[in-house]
């Protein structure tokens, strides 16, 4: 917040409190000597931003308020000069601590970066300010400092909490080959990073820089209300100069002035939305504007992206079928055979032997084919792994009892690893992407508020139908390349009007893209994702997408409450001031005290419980 317009509101209100205790207690007479340094100091800001708003030849606010406090001096009233400017200028320290405290969610949401960096320079250790790094330099990260950069890890390794970014709780390791992430903290080892990208351009940048222009990018409400001001300003007086000229009674004609001035009207809008921006940032939801939040009370329809999204996107191992009638000793050789395994599903098995509590046994030799699976010597036995095509190639025949089970998983979506030892298929394990624990329920919430769900999957329809029934998602679209959720969200928009589409991946930017309003789950992990979704949840938790549409509607409804109490309040305190029921002092304090109320009720908005 400026440091001027703060000391000067501070200044102000001790000075109008001195003229108050002087008139009850001590010297009448410094009354009005206080007042009017008050309103020499509040003043002059006003009047600047009047005068800058009439060079672009827009009749602002802050003019009414000029010429309202000139008039009021003109015929000494001076206490209603002082309070007019006093009540302005609090109604805008108000909107500003309003704006610094969304602010200030942000940087709690992402952590500051480090001030100082460590760079290898001819292998030595220089301290380098942050701002003088440049792309190409080696950054020393040890245990308990905060990368500085976007990068890959080139030297060392380490466990990084990357849940201010990523929302992941748990520390990931990160070694040399590694991309990392500025402002993920370094809880366990030493690396070198070579910086990627920097400043502006890293996702912790982005993310920052995207908020800034979110405050900026307004509703259509706002946008209205600020067209209409422009032309209510200069309206307002020319029927002023009419009521002097008709009534020739100069107070009547300063205190409609006075009064008239659509103070709440105007910020009603902005500070609603500045305040619901800030929540969602407390919430770990990036609103990338105002406008975003005003459509997205209004959706009537949601598509999801399966994989990562309804999904948790980690392969788990939740069954594996053997003939033997002992099995153990099976298992334990074929899952031997995946410990050097850098295949995806790898972990997913790996992670298996661990429930199984199996202590594995280190292979003698092992082979891995691209696609198919691996092969591998454990404990003098030949083990194979993999999918169907691997076991066909090695001409192995597979028993009636484990393709029919593996078939009947296969239709539910999962993925089957067949194993054989020596030569023999013994048995297979069904790997299933794990739905979210609280999809069901996130489906449902939307269900009860009249919001149709799609899924748009790459899967094949039985796996993709068992899914969506287990969750009670509406409609299915499977087996769909990129272009094809792009095109078949253009079908959901031109049906429902108000669509959003929340992913993870690059393969949902063109249907993010395209939606009205796209939803990226965990979005700094892929940037394609974070620059085209208009909304990013931070941590990959479907639950946030219910707090995103609350946050959306109780900022639009704080909105038009906002905009209904000033249009009343202006309206009445017009009629009365025509009827010669409102006088100028009584006028003027209940349109400033409406602006202080409309900005109060903004600000409760960022405590509001989602």
């Amino acid at each position: 917040m400026n440091r001027f317009k703060h000391l000067t509101l501070w200044i102000s209100t001790a000075l109008i409190l001195l003229a108050w205790i002087n008139q009850w207690f001590f010297m009448p007479s410094l009354f009005y000597p206080f007042l009017l340094i008050s309103t020499a100091i509040t003043l002059p800001p006003i009047a600047k931003n009047a005068l800058s708003a009439l060079r672009y030849k827009v009749a602002s606010i802050d003019l009414l308020v000029t010429i309202a406090v000139v008039g009021a001096l003109f015929i000494s009233e001076i206490w209603e000069a002082a309070a007019v400017t006093y009540l302005f200028t609090l109604g805008h320290y108000l909107e500003a601590k309003t704006l610094l405290k969304t602010r200030q969610a942000i940087s709690e949401l992402l952590d500051k970066l480090p001030v100082e960096v460590t760079v290898i320079k001819d292998d030595k250790q220089v301290k380098v300010a942050l701002d003088d790094l440049q792309l190409g330099d080696q950054v020393m990260v040890k245990t308990g400092e905060r990368v500085a950069v976007d990068g890959t890890i080139v030297k060392g390794f380490g466990y990084l909490d990357e849940s201010s970014l990523t929302g992941e709780p748990l520390d990931q390791q990160r070694m040399v080959g590694d991309f990392v992430y500025a402002s993920s903290l370094c809880t366990q080892g030493t690396f070198v990073v070579e910086t990627s990208v920097i400043g502006e351009d890293s996702v912790y940048g982005k993310i920052m820089t995207m908020i800034e222009e979110a405050q900026d990018k307004k509703a259509k409400t706002q946008k209205f209300i600020e067209t209409f001001a422009q032309y209510y300003t200069p309206s307002i007086i020319v029927l002023t100069i009419i009521v002097m000229l008709v009534t020739r009674n100069f107070e009547l004609a300063l205190t409609l002035l006075v009064i008239s001035c659509p103070g709440a009207l105007v910020i009603a809008t902005p500070v609603s939305i500045v305040a619901g921006i800030g929540l969602g940032a407390k919430n770990g939801i990036l609103f990338k504007g105002g406008d975003v939040i005003e459509r997205l009370s209004q959706v009537k329809a949601i598509a999801f992206d399966k994989t990562g999204t309804l999904t948790q996107g980690k392969p788990v191992v939740t069954e594996a079928f053997f003939m033997d009638e002992n099995p153990s000793n099976q298992i334990k050789l074929t899952l031997s055979a995946e410990l050097h395994s850098e295949h995806p599903l790898a972990s997913a098995l790996l992670a298996y032997a661990v429930k199984q509590n199996l202590e594995l046994i280190e292979p003698s030799s092992s082979s891995v084919s691209i696609g198919k699976g691996i092969e591998a010597v454990v404990d003098d036995h030949t083990v194979l792994l993999g999918n169907q095509r691997q076991m066909d190639v090695a001409g192995l025949i597979i028993p009636e009892s484990i393709q029919a089970l593996a078939k009947k998983h296969q239709l539910q979506g999962a993925t089957t690893i067949f194993a054989s030892v020596d030569h023999q298929v013994v048995g297979v394990y069904m790997i299933y992407d794990q739905l979210k624990e609280e999809a069901a329920s996130v489906v449902s919430w939307l269900h009860k508020h009249h919001i149709k769900t799609v899924m748009l999957t790459g899967d094949q329809i039985n796996a993709a139908n068992t899914i969506a029934t287990k969750i009670g998602i509406d409609d299915v679209v499977a087996q769909c390349l990129p272009e094809d959720k792009a095109k078949h969200m253009q079908k959901l928009k031109e049906q429902y009007k108000h669509v959003a589409m929340v992913g993870d991946g690059i393969n949902d930017a063109p249907a993010l893209a395209l939606s009205d309003f796209g939803v990226a789950m965990g979005g700094a992990t892929n940037h394609v994702a974070m620059e085209t979704a208009d909304i990013i949840l931070q941590k990959q938790d479907l639950q946030r997408l219910i707090a995103a549409i609350r946050i959306s509607r109780a900022t639009v409804k704080n909105m038009k409450i906002n905009i209904v109490f000033a249009i009343m309040v202006v309206t009445l305190l017009v009629i009365g001031v025509l009827s010669g029921h409102v006088f100028l002092a009584l006028g003027m304090l209940v349109h400033e005290l409406s602006v202080i109320a409309v900005i109060l009720l903004a600000i409760s908005l960022r405590y509001k419980k989602i």
